[in-house]
């Protein structure tokens, strides 16, 4: 189907069956696109993992909460071709150096995924530790 292979902006979304996460990852790898992605789990090994996976397609990955625009606060930014348009080389750097936000809605239940997360390092992405 057409609306499989097109960048998403809805209201229409394609909604497909994938036999295991791996092959969910190899699309948004394959795929040209790369706004933001959505992670529905309880465990925080699987969304570390996922998370320290899809940083590097798409610019917003939520945690447990749907793909969603803003809040205006935040930047609108894409990864491959969502983020067409980049015409000077400055420009292409900054592209290319642009951060990747992670989205958690605040709940009991998400913040003590993100804490057991943090304390026991389980990402290599989510951490409060500096870079220096």
């Amino acid at each position: 189907m057409r609306i499989y292979h097109e960048e998403q902006f809805g209201p229409i979304i394609p909604v497909v069956r994938f036999t295991g996460i791996e092959e969910a990852l190899e699309y948004v790898e394959k795929s040209p696109y790369g706004q933001q992605a959505s992670i529905f789990s309880t465990d925080p090994v699987q969304i570390s993992r996922l998370t320290d996976q899809l940083v590097n397609q798409v610019c917003r990955v939520n945690i447990n909460s749907q793909c969603q625009r803003g809040p205006d606060i935040f930047p609108f930014t894409g990864r491959k071709d969502s983020a067409e348009g980049t015409l000077s080389v400055s420009d292409a750097l900054r592209v290319f150096s642009i951060r990747t936000l992670v989205a958690i809605k605040e709940t009991e239940q998400n913040k003590k995924i993100l804490n057991e997360i943090m304390k026991n390092k389980h990402s290599q992405f989510l951490s409060t530790d500096f870079i220096l």
